[in-house]
């Protein structure tokens, strides 16, 4: 069972602590967020990571609307990502919303972005997810 460790208006922030996941679960209200809001949640996610054992991230973007204005992925990897790192995670996963066509279901490979040095996957479906994050290191 996930606990609640974190929460604002765009979001929850999720600790699985059996699996070591912490979950950014974005709700449709990020339509209306700022880029400075963005920020607010991958940093709530970056202390929840920091302040748990986590081994893995899950961001579930299901609900997701927000555009990202210039340079909000380069800020990501320059602040946040070393934070995940350093926190000890591993796997990275999103699950995307129905419809969503590069998924792992459909046969997209795992990969780093930017300047992580762990895995990143997307996927369809959530039972999918979870299962990829908690599977162990050595057998992925």
């Amino acid at each position: 069972m996930a606990e609640e460790v974190a929460s604002y208006e765009f979001g929850v922030v999720l600790h699985h602590a059996g699996q070591g996941i912490a979950e950014l679960r974005w709700d449709a209200r990020t339509a209306e967020m700022s880029d400075d809001d963005f920020k607010g949640g991958l940093e709530l996610l970056a202390t929840a990571a920091e302040s748990h054992s986590t081994k893995a991230i899950l961001i579930d973007a299901t609900a997701f609307r927000h555009e990202f204005g210039p340079g909000i992925m380069e800020w990501r990897d320059a602040t946040i990502i070393p934070r995940y790192a350093a926190a000890g995670v591993t796997k990275f996963a999103f699950h995307m919303p129905a419809g969503y066509p590069d998924t792992a279901e459909a046969g997209r490979e795992r990969e780093h972005e930017g300047p992580a040095p762990y895995p990143t996957q997307w996927f369809a479906e959530r039972e999918h997810a979870l299962r990829w994050l908690g599977e162990e290191a050595a057998g992925s």
